[in-house]
């Protein structure tokens, strides 16, 4: 049933993403963590993406969500550890930042425009990764690896940006990080940034040897993360 699709395309995306930051900070004090702005807008905004994520699961079904592993000729093992290490990172950031922005370790000064810009950075995060993935269709796939019948994508998104997914990670992490007033949160942030690239630069050359000059042409009207600067 369609209903069950949207249900668990919701509480997927709400218990890692709202649920792990409100046991962070402390279940018994959740009117404390919704009592700032900020951090109601966090709430809200994941609320909107989890419906989201249920209405698109409900259309495509959750293997649109996934996607496939991909063709094993053209699969970058790897990065599937690498994979594995950045969402524990990630999920260990969405249960550890609350905790200390509570109790007020590793944090900078409460300044509720840092919080702001660190939701609304946040929020675009989650647009591009949203956004992204309904672009890519079924060729999306969270391993580095080719689809059977892929296919480049170069509009929309994917017309001045490679990577727009990618970027959206940056948003989400550094969002993470002024959302809740860490600096400890910018350490392993920039180390989650460093992978990311090592990530892209396997999958260019994955997509290199696929495509050859047609991935070539593209590169040289395109940009990896930002127009105009790299």
């Amino acid at each position: 049933m369609r209903w069950l699709l949207v249900v668990r395309g919701v509480i997927g995306s709400l218990l890692p993403y709202l649920g792990l930051p409100l046991l962070g900070w402390g279940l018994r004090d959740s009117a404390g963590f919704f009592a700032s702005p900020p951090r109601q807008a966090y709430g809200w905004t994941m609320v909107a993406f989890g419906l989201a994520v249920g209405v698109r699961a409900a259309s495509r079904g959750l293997e649109g969500l996934r996607g496939g592993r991909g063709r094993e000729d053209r699969f970058v093992r790897r990065q599937a550890i690498v994979r594995v290490v950045a969402t524990v990172w990630l999920l260990g950031a969405l249960l550890l930042l609350p905790y200390a922005d509570r109790r007020g370790i590793g944090t900078t000064t409460d300044r509720p425009a840092a919080r702001w810009l660190g939701v609304i950075l946040f929020a675009i995060g989650l647009g591009l990764v949203y956004v992204s993935g309904l672009a890519l269709g079924w060729m999306y796939s969270a391993e580095v690896t080719i689809q059977e019948g892929h296919r480049l994508l170069t509009n929309g998104l994917y017309r001045y940006i490679r990577h727009p997914r990618y970027l959206g990670n940056v948003f989400f992490v550094a969002g993470l990080a002024l959302t809740f007033r860490s600096w400890v949160g910018w350490l392993p942030g920039v180390a989650y940034i460093v992978v990311l690239l090592w990530r892209i630069g396997d999958e260019e050359a994955l997509m290199l040897r696929e495509f050859g000059s047609e991935w070539e042409a593209y590169c040289q009207r395109s940009w990896r993360l930002i127009p105009y600067v790299y």
